[in-house]
């Protein structure tokens, strides 16, 4: 009794955490509009860097932002949890779940990593004499933040592919929906051309649904 009854609290979590992927994307798109849309950067002359920066109100926006944005990676943990229990349900030998789980793991903590540079760099100047702002790096950190995004993004890639794999060698998904898979898969590797993020963000707020709707998160083997 108390096993079945531990069993069913598991796949009710399990099915929950499975929203996290919904809940990263809408997290961590609305962070990031908030903290860099409209921002002085490297492009801007360093005057209007330096009066960006000087405002306290900016500064407390790109806070905003990171906080909004972190959170969003850390609901993306439980995703990657989800999807992991699901991928194990199906691979037998159990390196595609090892891929899943790995490759989202590095994903969220260069993310984490990224959001926290630029976000510490761009409001160094609450900590500086005077206030002062220093736009060089203020430019450097939003290009390493964006470079180290990038390079955690193929780790976002090797757990698509791996799960798409999985899901679709099982019978669990169609071909079409592998191959779309695979695809994005391939897109969050390319991710340091900005729009192809989108494809993957995409991938994840489609299959964090259809893992939530699952009555059990396990997918059913063709026979």
């Amino acid at each position: 009794m108390e096993e079945t009854l531990a069993g069913g609290r598991g796949r009710g979590l399990a099915r929950w955490a499975a929203l996290g992927g919904l809940l990263y994307v809408v997290l961590f798109v609305i962070g990031t509009t908030v903290m860099f849309s409209g921002a002085a950067g490297g492009d801007d002359p360093p005057a209007k860097v330096i009066a960006w920066y000087s405002d306290s109100g900016n500064r407390d926006r790109a806070n905003i932002g990171w906080i909004i944005a972190g959170l969003g990676v850390f609901f993306l943990l439980w995703f990657v949890a989800a999807l992991r229990r699901s991928v194990g349900a199906t691979d037998r030998e159990g390196l595609l779940t090892a891929v899943t789980t790995i490759g989202g793991t590095i994903y969220a903590a260069l993310a984490f990593a990224a959001l926290a540079l630029d976000a510490g760099i761009r409001t160094m100047s609450d900590d500086t004499y005077q206030h002062r702002v220093y736009p060089e790096l203020i430019h450097a950190a939003d290009d390493a933040s964006y470079v180290i995004h990038a390079t955690g993004t193929a780790g976002m890639g090797a757990m698509i592919i791996a799960a798409s794999l999985a899901f679709g060698w099982s019978g669990a998904w169609s071909k079409w929906a592998t191959y779309l898979g695979v695809f994005a898969g391939v897109c969050a590797i390319a991710a340091i051309f900005f729009f192809t993020q989108f494809v993957f963000l995409l991938w994840i707020l489609i299959v964090s649904l259809v893992l939530f709707r699952r009555a059990d998160l396990e997918p059913q083997v063709a026979g």
